[in-house]
């Protein structure tokens, strides 16, 4: 996009790049949460047995990168292009809600092994939640295509909270195993640990430390625009909500129920 100068030169118009710092860090906090349980021992040679957990982190991680490329797309002011290339977006989320239920079952599948089959039937509502908020927002981002404004916080905020796990991997390794993380066996990141699901009330900071990022977006709004645009109220309030209310929900009779049901559906 360009302005025209007084001497009736184009000019490219400075457009803000907060969403595509935001998103920098974002994946940044992805790559590094997963390093010590993923990226490194990838990197050295160790193969992933259990596939559907490589191809859930491989499309997990390919999102951040996408949302970069969109924000830089928007920053330069290729506006029309991020149109177009947005609809690879549609397909990549879709594909990430697929494996990261298929995710979600293998790893309740993997705690009955050890014989907590309850814990991994609780657990689930922490990969579940992060999903369905997940598919909420982008979907009303979509919605949302022509109204910029609103487009561009909510797929910030879905975004944001996805960024749960690789904000737990590290509270994982070196605070529940001490550093200490077992032998991974041939296997790459959490399909290597060989212990029961954590309580889900355990993980409760590490999401809520995955919605600063939407807090960043509010600091954003407050500085530049003088209030905090409607699409975080809605969208942080409602993964707030939805963070707070899967910790008593996850014990009940009626969410172990959703959950041997979904595991089901994998025969």
């Amino acid at each position: 996009m360009t302005a025209t100068t007084i001497d009736g030169a184009p000019q490219a118009v400075r457009r803000p790049r907060f969403y595509f710092w935001i998103a920098v860090a974002m994946a940044a906090t992805a790559f590094l949460g997963f390093a010590p349980t993923f990226w490194i021992p990838l990197a050295q040679g160790l193969p992933e047995n259990i596939s559907v957990l490589a191809i859930h982190g491989t499309l997990f991680f390919g999102w951040t990168l996408f949302v970069i490329y969109q924000a830089w797309l928007v920053s330069s002011g290729n506006v029309a292009r991020h149109r177009d290339v947005g609809l690879i977006g549609v397909s990549l989320a879709t594909a990430m809600v697929i494996f990261g239920v298929l995710a979600a079952i293998n790893s309740a599948q993997r705690a009955a092994e050890l014989n907590a089959a309850e814990a991994g039937e609780a657990f689930m509502i922490v990969p579940l939640a992060a999903l369905s908020t997940f598919a909420v927002l982008v979907t009303a981002a979509i919605v949302n295509v022509r109204r910029s404004e609103w487009h561009k916080r909510l797929m910030l905020s879905g975004s944001a909270v996805l960024l749960d796990a690789a904000i737990a991997r590290p509270y994982l390794t070196y605070l529940v195993m001490g550093g200490h993380p077992p032998p991974f066996q041939q296997n790459v990141g959490i399909a290597g640990f060989q212990i029961p699901p954590p309580p889900v009330a355990g993980l409760l900071a590490p999401a809520l430390a995955a919605l600063l990022f939407i807090v960043a977006g509010m600091i954003y709004d407050w500085r530049t625009r003088g209030k905090v645009h409607p699409a975080y109220l809605w969208a942080g309030g409602f993964a707030l909500g939805v963070q707070l209310l899967k910790i008593p929900l996850s014990d009940t009779p009626f969410w172990h129920g959703i959950a041997r049901f979904v595991v089901s559906l994998a025969g």
